[in-house]
């Protein structure tokens, strides 16, 4: 794992690249909600049983939809496996983003070259580093039309994104059933 630091005025926001990616797809003036364009994935740190394969097929039904973005928290076995899936694949699907949001300046990132870029949300220097993550989590929920998911237990902070995922009525592929 590296740590590094990364100055804020050094991060684009997420809409703005998502809003970017738009334009490249879809060209200038035409719009699509920037939502249906993105993924996120949810899982526990343990994701025993689910395999790259897995995942990678979850990705590519989910590019045959239009999905673009992929948005990971960078935490845990389960996001670790998305992020390197999405990174192979993008070999074969030149157009699709991965992204990771970070919920603090200093946080510790396992391999920042398998995504294209890094995300700090605006305003979350307001967040105590234990409340940033669980912040950060709604954060790429509320912005994600769709979500791979390994939750296979009801506790823990992947359980409760998983609970909102559901409340926000997205398309979800829970490899854990």
């Amino acid at each position: 794992m590296i740590s590094i630091r990364l100055k804020p005025n050094k991060i684009k926001g997420f809409h703005a690249i998502v809003e970017r990616q738009i334009q490249h797809d879809w060209g200038e003036g035409k719009r699509m909600d920037a939502r249906e364009q993105t993924a996120v994935f949810i899982g526990h740190n343990e994701c025993y049983g689910v395999t790259a394969e897995a995942v990678s097929q979850a990705v590519i039904t989910l590019i045959n939809q239009g999905v673009t973005i992929f948005v990971s928290g960078g935490q845990g076995g389960f996001d670790r496996l998305c992020a390197g899936c999405v990174n192979k694949l993008r070999q074969q699907y030149p157009g699709i983003k991965n992204l990771l949001v970070i919920p603090y300046l200093d946080f510790t990132i396992f391999d920042k070259t398998l995504f294209d870029e890094i995300v700090y949300p605006d305003d979350f220097e307001k967040y105590h580093y234990k409340a940033a993550i669980p912040a950060r989590n709604r954060y790429m929920v509320d912005n994600a039309a769709h979500a791979i998911c390994y939750v296979n237990h009801g506790w823990g902070g992947a359980a409760k994104t998983y609970d909102r995922a559901v409340r926000k009525k997205l398309n979800i592929i829970n490899l854990a059933k």
